[in-house]
């Protein structure tokens, strides 16, 4: 029977086990594994059974696979036979190169152990091609890179974004509160007093009520600067908190698109890294900039929790969902920017969404060297 499993205390089975995996099954598994296999006779090495993916990448058949010994389709047979030989009753691995049948090299890692076969000794031995694990990590690697092009267009996408609307803030509305200030000096400095020119003009007739309207105007300056610098950063996410921070963004958010947000969180008065409240606070903030873009709703869930190793982030809606083939188009690379910025720090960065099915981002942030600074 291939690859027989040997209870370590066979007086001693367990109830709820079940009965063991029967010979066929063992020997499914076997033959769909997908790397190349092979069991040996543990004394002769002589290959006692093949699976369909040794000949498959070996392109031996069957038949002249079991008319050999395993170390002569290798290009080191000495060597793989005494290595084999010497660590046949224990687990062990190397790097072998095999000969396939037209005659090209092949390196692969090995790996195997004793297994009992047919009542016989014998040893199971897989091995994992070079060529196939350098292809996974060239396609990782190609990943990898498709997804760092798009957070850096990404990123100068918002870069440019940004600097446009502060540009725009800074003239359309900073810019002409200080000419309305401007006019206003100089009206008093050319002694202009109440009369039907000066209300014609539109300017304000007695120096009180030009006093009061540079005073307004002086306040309404404070407070759009105070906008553009909290849209910036947020001063509270460093003296406050992240669940504080949020809960004032949730208010701006809400005034400004109209989509509500309801907010479930533990630990009201908990600190963390700095890093990690920058982080999950501009995940959320992505997020939600999403949901008010795209989804269609008018409310959404975020929930905050903590473990013993994670803070956990959840931000969900109801609405009309995407495809996840689109996730590295330029139209959600707010994704990757999200998951790069979780993978910056150790976390982790995942999502659910499909049409008309809302869609749900999961992510945790470790919590290794945490600051419990409670306020």
């Amino acid at each position: 029977m291939l690859l027989q499993r040997k209870a370590s205390n066979p007086t001693q089975k367990s109830k709820s086990a079940g009965p063991p995996p029967s010979e066929d099954q063992y020997r499914t598994i076997f033959e769909c594994h997908p790397d190349p296999s092979w069991v040996l006779d543990r004394a002769t090495l002589r290959i006692l059974a093949v699976n369909d993916a040794a000949i498959a990448e070996l392109g031996y058949s069957r038949d002249e696979f079991l008319a050999k010994s395993y170390p002569t389709i290798a290009e080191d047979a000495l060597a793989v036979r005494q290595q084999l030989s010497s660590d046949a009753s224990s687990r062990g691995s190397s790097r072998l190169r095999l000969e396939t049948k037209a005659g090209d090299s092949m390196v692969v890692d090995a790996v195997w152990l004793p297994v009992p076969f047919n009542r016989v000794p014998a040893i199971l031995l897989t091995a994992e091609p070079m060529r196939r694990g350098l292809r996974r990590l060239l396609q990782e690697a190609e990943g990898g890179r498709i997804r760092l092009e798009a957070l850096s267009r990404r990123l100068v996408e918002i870069q440019e974004t940004e600097r446009a609307e502060i540009a725009r803030q800074i003239h359309d509305e900073i810019g002409q509160l200080l000419t309305g200030i401007k006019l206003l000096i100089a009206a008093d400095g050319e002694g202009k007093g109440p009369g039907p020119v000066a209300r014609n003009t539109g300017e304000p007739g007695s120096a009180s009520e030009r006093r009061a309207e540079m005073l307004r105007i002086v306040n309404e300056l404070i407070g759009r600067l105070r906008d553009l610098s909290m849209n910036l950063r947020p001063p509270m996410l460093d003296e406050i908190g992240l669940i504080a921070a949020l809960r004032w963004h949730f208010e701006r958010y809400t005034g400004r698109t109209g989509v509500r947000v309801s907010f479930q969180h533990e630990h009201a008065d908990i600190r963390f890294p700095a890093a990690m409240e920058i982080t999950g606070f501009r995940i959320v903030q992505e997020a939600l900039t999403n949901v008010a873009r795209h989804s269609g709703v008018k409310e959404a869930l975020v929930n905050i929790t903590t473990d013993q190793k994670f803070l956990k982030l959840r931000i969900e809606d109801s609405g009309v969902g995407f495809r996840r083939t689109t996730e590295v188009k330029a139209s959600s690379a707010g994704l990757i920017g999200m998951k790069e910025r979780a993978l910056l720090i150790g976390g982790h960065f995942s999502f659910e969404s499909a049409p008309g099915a809302g869609t749900r981002i999961l992510v945790e942030l470790p919590l290794a060297g945490r600051s419990d600074k409670w306020k």
